[in-house]
Formats: C-alpha cells, structure tokens, sequence
C-alpha cells in the first residue's frame, strides 16, 4: 500500500460517513481497514492524515461542524449536492 493508497483509504472512509462523526471516528474505522497492512502499526500517521484531511475537507466546505469536533458531510457520496 503506498501512502497515495492510504490518503485515498482515509478520504473514502470520510465520504461513506451517513451520521455526524469525529476524527476518532474516521481513525478507528481507518485503521480497522489497515489490518494485514504495512500501515497497520503506523497509528499516529494514520491519526495525523486523518485530522488534515478532515481539516481540508472542512476548509473545502465539504464538510460542516455540527458541534466541536463532530462533522457531518455538506455533500452526498458521490459528490452530489444536496439540496
């Protein structure tokens, strides 16, 4: 798995996101997916590509803040608006 495969596994892990969630919560479900991986025992990696991508996606307005911490997707999977 190469770290563009990660940043895609991260990012793929946000978008499917149906409920409000935190970063622990994209971390968590991350992680589960790296089991077997090179990237398995890489957790503060994987925490700190999850918190920026989180933070891009924020700035990106992809995401809104529903309460500190917890975000909830502006846009439907796959990227249609929703209304």
């Amino acid at each position: 798995m190469s770290n563009a495969d990660l940043q895609n596994l991260i990012t793929s892990v946000i978008l499917r996101q149906v409920n409000t969630f935190t970063a622990d919560d994209v971390c968590k479900g991350t992680c589960d997916k790296l089991i077997g991986s090179g990237y398995e025992d890489l957790t503060e990696e994987v925490e700190n590509k999850c918190r920026n991508t989180i933070s891009t996606l924020y700035m990106m307005k992809c995401l809104r803040s529903v309460e500190p911490g917890q975000y909830k997707l502006a846009m439907s999977f796959p990227a249609v608006a929703v209304r």
